[in-house]
């Protein structure tokens, strides 16, 4: 559970023990405003995280601002939180969150974490969706899945998701198939094989006795500048759809990769969504949302957000620790 908007998640020292009956005593006695839906509660180095409901009806109307506060409930009491500072984290985020999670040390229940610009907000029971990014290297690093990384850590409406990765290092595999002489689609992943002769299918070289290591998209275009060859060069397939087939997923999990025979769209297809080689960002977010998306039905795991909003994206420009 990540509340959908920090802006809810009010921080407030109290001065009262953090029992359940000392805090909803606490809480009942107070108007909170009207975005506040949790509050972290510090008594000294300790913390609670707890939920508070509005009175039924109450609409703020007396001001506007406050609202009564109808129920009151513990999420996490002192024994089951640990709180850190976490500057480098976007508390937004809910990738960032389950980060600065994982690296506590025997994390509890709950982690609070105040991190960029001072924001404070929380993850209770992480359960998140595992989403692994298939890809093949050189170059390094591998590009979708630092792709995947760099849109994930931006993407505030992704479900806490775990992105593993899988990458498929391409010089074990021409290893793995001694040749002499080997024909890549490109120069541009930088791959290199001691001891072969190496050349690039996007150059048309005189044709040799090459293994050509690449794909369907490279095998076409390899048999029509030599014809001649087609039916008997060896080819070492690096499709990342074809690599999947040999790499079953655990139960419950999604994948993520790419396939150059897809141009435009993105696709699903069983327990993996695949994106065009060289997808761009915005069709690498795609992807990784409908991964997750089908990570969640395939796990069980329907959402992790949770939250009050005036408004569709839940953000009237209020800022995090507004009173409770």
């Amino acid at each position: 559970m990540i509340p959908y908007q920090y802006r809810t998640v009010a921080f407030t020292d109290v001065a009262v023990d953090l029992d359940g009956d000392s805090l909803r005593t606490f809480f009942l006695s107070r108007q909170i405003y009207r975005r506040t839906r949790f509050v972290v509660a510090r008594n000294r180095d300790a913390y609670a995280v707890v939920e508070l409901t509005p009175t039924p009806g109450d609409g703020g109307a007396a001001t506007g601002l406050f609202i009564d506060v109808g129920d009151v409930r513990v999420l996490a009491g002192p024994d089951e939180t640990a709180f850190v500072d976490r500057p480098d984290i976007d508390t937004a985020v809910p990738g960032q969150l389950l980060r600065a999670a994982r690296d506590v040390p025997d994390a509890p229940r709950c982690v609070i974490v105040r991190g960029r610009y001072e924001h404070v907000n929380f993850i209770l029971d992480p359960t998140p969706r595992r989403v692994h990014v298939l890809d093949v290297a050189p170059p390094w690093p591998a590009k979708l899945y630092d792709q995947v990384q760099r849109v994930a850590d931006t993407a505030e409406e992704l479900p806490a998701t775990e992105c593993v990765p899988q990458v498929v290092d391409l010089e074990e595999i021409a290893a793995a198939e001694p040749a002499e002489h080997y024909l890549l689609p490109c120069r541009g992943g930088g791959m290199s094989v001691p001891g072969a002769e190496i050349s690039y299918l996007d150059e048309v070289p005189q044709r040799a006795d090459w293994v050509l290591i690449g794909c369907a998209r490279s095998r076409a275009i390899h048999d029509h500048f030599y014809p001649d060859k087609a039916g008997n060069v060896r080819q070492i397939d690096i499709c990342p759809i074809t690599l999947a087939a040999g790499l079953p997923l655990p139960p419950g999990e999604a994948r993520l990769t790419k396939c150059c025979l897809l141009e435009e769209n993105v696709e699903t297809r069983g327990d993996t969504v695949v994106v065009p080689w060289g997808a761009s960002f915005s069709l690498v977010a795609e992807g990784l949302a409908a991964a997750s998306e089908l990570a969640g039905r395939l796990g069980g795991k329907p959402g992790s957000r949770l939250g009050g909003s005036d408004g569709p994206d839940g953000s009237d420009g209020e800022r995090n620790g507004e009173m409770a």
